[in-house]
């Protein structure tokens, strides 16, 4: 493989940052410039921490295999971080309002199981029948719908309906269960008992009024959640960034003869893939990753002597040999 293909594949957190903030990272500044700030300070706390590590000669980064590992080890936390991103998603919206009154599809939804348990209670109280013992109550939608909250308002439902089929054997309990909404709408129209008629129509309502509820969690969340990973994802970056302009600036210092931006570039990339030969050719062969300069090679004995591919070989060992041992 050239080095030409080596690089064009890029840096796959490059990728999925060009696919997953990129294109948005303005509607998530345009939404949260208070958290922008916030980003800011972050940069700039970044930066100071690099520079105090300069000063302090922090030991703490280094480009050798075992480096990059420790660097892996915090990709694999900032993946934990993500993973827990989703359980904090679910607590946050499920608390996120706490108007004292129920809004859109959880009111209908509210309003369908009052109309379903009263009616069937009055069933059972003509039918001098034990009323159904409902779990449910109107409250748990509060402060909003929950996944949890739907399956046990369905066990009430499912139960309800049993009753009911027991009760009507002759007309609930020979109708489909798995008919159309239209089905059972019709169905209704045909019933003479007002409760019964209440009570289907109920039914019919509830489903409906709960998968539209669950469709709005979800969105919800999943707004929430790519809100949060977005701005992981942005935090990770800038971090490996600063990483990487920490290495670059070691190498400047050195005054080598190549360009000390597209070398570390290129040296993580590769990285990324495989720790050890990249490291072994950043440390054999640095021009690999980043060609050597020959104008700007200093030509020695004052200038009398002329620079020639000697000279470029000298200077790959050179570098090789600090980017061995350089730590930042």
């Amino acid at each position: 493989m050239s080095k030409e293909d080596t690089f064009s594949d890029g840096d796959d957190f490059e990728k999925l940052l060009n696919s997953f903030i990129n294109s948005k990272v303005d509607d998530f500044e345009d939404e949260n410039e208070n958290e922008n700030d916030d980003d800011d300070n972050k940069k700039e706390t970044l930066k100071d921490d690099a520079d105090a590590t300069d000063d302090e000669g922090d030991e703490n980064l280094h480009l050798s295999p075992q480096g990059m590992r420790e660097n892996e080890k915090v990709s694999e936390e900032f993946a934990k971080e993500v993973a827990e991103t989703f359980d904090a998603a679910r607590t946050a919206i499920e608390e996120e309002d706490k108007s004292p009154e129920l809004k859109g599809e959880e009111s209908e939804l509210a309003q369908a199981f009052i109309n379903y348990k009263s009616s069937i209670n009055k069933i059972c109280q003509n039918k001098q029948i034990s009323p159904y013992d409902w779990q449910f109550e109107i409250d748990y939608l509060y402060p909003n719908y929950k996944p949890s909250v739907g399956h046990l308002l369905a066990e009430d439902v499912i139960a309800g309906w049993n009753l009911l089929q027991e009760i009507f054997p002759d007309t609930i309990g020979r109708f489909n269960i798995t008919a159309t909404d239209e089905e059972f709408l019709n169905f209704a129209e045909t019933l003479r008992d007002q409760n019964l008629q209440l009570a289907v129509i109920s039914y019919v309502e509830i489903l409906i009024d709960m998968e539209s509820c669950e469709l709005t969690y979800q969105t919800k969340l999943l707004k929430y959640q790519e809100k949060h990973i977005k701005r992981l994802l942005y935090e990770e970056y800038l971090e490996r960034k600063e990483r990487q302009k920490r290495f670059v600036e070691a190498v400047e210092k050195k005054d080598f003869p190549i360009d000390a931006e597209r070398l570390i570039s290129n040296y993580f990339r590769v990285a990324q893939k495989d720790v050890d030969g990249a490291f072994k050719a950043l440390t054999t062969n640095p021009a690999i990753f980043a060609p050597i300069d020959f104008a700007k090679i200093k030509p020695r004995f004052f200038g009398l002597v002329k620079v020639t591919p000697k000279d470029g070989i000298r200077v790959n060992l050179e570098i090789g040999k600090f980017m061995k041992k350089v730590k930042v």
